[in-house]
C-alpha cells in the first residue's frame, strides 16, 4: 500500500519538527533557516509529509524567490501551491523536469552561465582548509564607509551594504584610497555563515581584490567559530579558481537558478 503523501502550510503544523529538519543539513537549508528567523513575515513555507515524516518543502520569500527541497513526489504537489507569476525559483536539480511543466527558464540568476539556467556549486572553508590571500588594504566596513561604498558602487549596493552590517559583516578592499571590492555575509547562524556581496569595479578586476576581500571576512567567520559557505556558478570559471585557491572545497549540495514564467 503506498504512503499517504499530504501537504500542509508551516502555520498549520508544529514548528520544532521542521526546524529539527533544517537544521539536519543547514550548509543545504540556510537560507530557510535564516530567514524563517528574521524575516518570518516575508515567508511562506509549505511542508510535504508522508507517514507523518518530513519529504521535502516549499520556500516562498518576499513573494518573489521560490526554494524547492525533497523528493520528486513531493515537488509535484507543492508546486501547485505557487500562485506567483514570474518567480526566481532555486531548485535541486532532479526537479527540474517536474517544475518545467509549471514554469518556462526565462534567464539564469547569474550572469556568468551558459543558457537560461545556473547551476551553483556549493562550497565551504573552514579552519582547516582555509588559506588567506591579503595583498592589499583591507577593512571591516561601518556605517562611517556608507559615503564611500556609495562613492564605488551606487546608492543601492550602499543600502545593501547598511543592511548587511546591522545582521552580519562587510569587509572592503582598497586600490589606493579607492573602495575596490566587498565581501560580506548577511546570513550568519549558529555555525555557519553564507558569503554574498562579493563585486568589484569593473576598472579594478584582476587584480586579486576580491581575493583579499573575501579572505578578510573569511578570517572573521571562522574566528567566530564558524564555516564559511558560498554558492559560486558553475560556469563562472575565474570566481571558482578564487575560492579553490582560498581553500573552499565542493559539498554535496548543487542547486539551479533561473528566473521563469508561468506556462
Amino acid at each position: 500500500m503506498s504512503n499517504v503523501l499530504k501537504v500542509s502550510p508551516l502555520e498549520r503544523e508544529g514548528g520544532e519538527q521542521f526546524l529539527s529538519f533544517l537544521n539536519g543539513d543547514g550548509v543545504r537549508h540556510v537560507f530557510t533557516i535564516y530567514d524563517l528567523k528574521h524575516d518570518r513575515d516575508k515567508t511562506r513555507v509549505w511542508i510535504a509529509r508522508e507517514d507523518n515524516e518530513i519529504s521535502g518543502y516549499l520556500f516562498e520569500f518576499d513573494r518573489r524567490i521560490i526554494h524547492t527541497h525533497g523528493t520528486v513526489e513531493s515537488v509535484a504537489r507543492l508546486m501547485r501551491h505557487i500562485d506567483l507569476k514570474e518567480p526566481t525559483l532555486v531548485i535541486e536539480p532532479h526537479h527540474l523536469p517536474v517544475v518545467e511543466t509549471f514554469f518556462e527558464p526565462v534567464e539564469p540568476t547569474d550572469a556568468a552561465s551558459k543558457g537560461r539556467i545556473t547551476t551553483y556549486l556549493v562550497m565551504k572553508a573552514n579552519g582547516k582548509s582555509f588559506k588567506p590571500l591579503i595583498r592589499h588594504k583591507v577593512k571591516k566596513l561601518g556605517a562611517e564607509d556608507l559615503k564611500r561604498v556609495s562613492e564605488s558602487f551606487g546608492e543601492e549596493w550602499a543600502e545593501r551594504i547598511n543592511n548587511t552590517i546591522k545582521r552580519g559583516v562587510a569587509y572592503g578592499a582598497y586600490e589606493g584610497d579607492t573602495l575596490a571590492s566587498t565581501a560580506t555575509t548577511s546570513e550568519m547562524l549558529d555555525r555557519i555563515a553564507l558569503i554574498r556581496g562579493v563585486f568589484t569595479v569593473p576598472k579594478f578586476r584582476g587584480k586579486g581584490l576580491a581575493t583579499s576581500a573575501v579572505s578578510a571576512l573569511v578570517q572573521e567567520i571562522i574566528a567566530l567559530d564558524k564555516d564559511a559557505v558560498l554558492w559560486v556558478a558553475e560556469d563562472n570559471f575565474s570566481a571558482r579558481r578564487v575560492y579553490e585557491k582560498l581553500g573552499f572545497q565542493r559539498t554535496e549540495n548543487i542547486l539551479l537558478g533561473f528566473k521563469a514564467r508561468r506556462l
